[in-house]
C-alpha cells in the first residue's frame, strides 16, 4: 500500500470537497482496514463501514476518531457502549432505538454514553432509508417528543446516489427532505455512491462519503507482489493448465507463480499482464486455486519478483474494479507501506 499516492488522492477530492467520510468498508476495499485507518487518522472526519463487527474491528485499535456504521446496526446498544454512530433506516428502526434507551437510560447518564444516529433517506436507490418526508416528519416528532434528546444526538442526514440517469432527482428530492431539519438540530449532511462527488455544488454544506475514488483515482494505491516459485520448458504442441487452455505454438519458458483464484485472482485474467525483472509477461492458461502461469522468456529464474498490477482487470473480467480489489484475500500477503 502506498501511503503517499493515497494522500495524493484524498487532497484530490478535498479540492471539491473538504469535509471527507472514508469509507473503509470491506477491509478498505480490500486494502487493510488497519493500514488505511492508521494512515488517514486525523485526514478525515469519519470513517465508514458497513456492519457493527467492522466498526469494532477499528474501534479496537482507534479508541478516538469517528465511526459511522452506514449499514443495519447489528446492536444498538453495543454501538453506543464503543461511540459508534449508526444508522437510522426507517421508523422502526427509530422506535427500538427508543425503547434501548429508554432501558438503559440509567446506564448511559451515568457513563456519559449517548446515540449518535444517521438518518438514511431513500431518495431513489430503493435499498435502505425512509421514503418519505411524511415518515421523516413523523421520526423528526417523535424525536422531539421522547424526553431523549440529551442521550439521542441526530449526528447526521445523508443519501446514497445510485445513477447518473436520475441523480438530478435524487438531489431534489433528498434537498426536499433538508428543508423540513429544524435548524437547532444542524445535523451533518452527507453524500455518497461514487457519483457524489458531481453534485457536491448542489449543497449549501455538505460532507462526501468516498469509497473507490480513495483508493484508485487518480493512483491505484495497491500493489501486488509475488514471486515465481517454478521455470520450465515446453515444447512446441504442449499443454498448460486445466483444461488444455494454453497450447504452444513454440517453443516456450513457462512461469509458476503462487497465486490462484483462492487468493483473489479471477479465472478471467488470462491474457493479462504481469511484470517481472522491468518485463511484462502474459498470464496464461486456467487460473488454478493456487496458482497461475505466465509465458516468460529465458532471462526468467526461480525466485524473481512478480508485480502484478490490477488497473485493466476489471474490464477483463467483466466487472467493476470494486470487485476485483474486494476479493483480494491477504492471507500470502505480507503487508509492505511504501512512505
Amino acid at each position: 500500500m502506498d501511503r503517499k499516492k493515497l494522500f495524493q488522492n484524498l487532497e484530490d477530492i478535498k479540492k471539491y470537497c473538504p469535509n471527507i467520510f472514508a469509507m473503509v468498508k470491506a477491509n478498505a476495499y480490500g486494502h487493510g482496514v488497519k493500514d488505511i485507518c492508521l494512515a488517514l487518522k486525523n485526514k478525515v472526519d469519519f470513517f465508514g463501514v458497513a456492519c457493527l463487527d467492522e466498526a469494532l474491528e477499528i474501534r479496537a485499535f482507534d479508541k478516538t476518531s469517528n465511526i459511522l456504521i452506514v449499514g443495519i446496526c447489528e446492536s444498538m446498544l453495543m454501538a453506543i457502549k464503543n461511540n459508534i454512530s449508526f444508522t437510522i433506516e426507517s421508523l422502526q428502526d427509530f422506535y427500538n432505538l427508543l425503547k434501548i434507551v429508554k432501558k438503559n437510560k440509567n446506564y448511559l447518564e451515568n457513563n456519559n454514553k449517548i446515540a449518535n444516529i444517521h438518518i438514511k433517506i431513500n431518495s431513489g436507490m430503493n435499498r435502505l432509508g425512509l421514503k418519505t418526508i411524511k415518515e421523516f416528519k413523523n421520526l423528526l416528532d417523535n424525536y422531539f417528543k421522547s424526553n431523549l434528546t440529551n442521550l439521542i444526538k441526530l449526528q447526521g442526514v445523508f443519501t446514497h446516489f445510485a445513477s447518473k440517469k436520475i441523480i438530478d432527482k435524487q438531489v431534489i428530492k433528498f434537498n426536499n427532505f433538508l428543508k423540513i431539519i429544524p435548524s437547532l438540530i444542524d445535523p451533518i449532511i452527507h453524500i455518497g455512491g461514487g457519483i457524489g462527488k458531481n453534485v457536491v455544488n448542489k449543497f449549501d454544506k455538505v460532507s462526501l462519503r468516498v469509497g473507490i475514488d480513495l483508493y484508485t483515482n487518480p493512483n491505484y494505491i495497491l500493489h501486488l507482489e509475488s514471486e515465481i516459485i517454478k521455470v520450465s520448458k515446453i515444447k512446441s504442441g504442449e499443454y498448460v493448465g486445466y483444461e488444455n487452455k494454453f497450447k504452444a505454438l513454440k517453443n516456450e519458458y513457462i512461469a509458476v507463480v503462487p497465486l490462484g483464484y483462492a487468493d483473489g485472482i479471477n479465472r478471467k485474467v488470462s491474457g493479462e499482464f504481469v511484470k517481472i525483472n522491468n518485463k511484462r509477461f502474459k498470464i496464461i492458461g486456467n487460473v488454478c486455486m493456487d496458482m497461475f502461469f505466465v509465458c516468460v522468456d529465458e532471462s526468467v529464474k526461480k525466485g524473481d519478483k512478480v508485480e502484478i498490477y490490477l488497473e485493466t482487470w476489471a474490464n477483463k473480467c467483466e466487472t467493476i474494479n470494486y470487485e476485483i480489489l474486494t476479493s483480494i484475500n491477504h492471507r500470502r500477503f505480507k503487508t509492505s507501506i511504501i512512505y
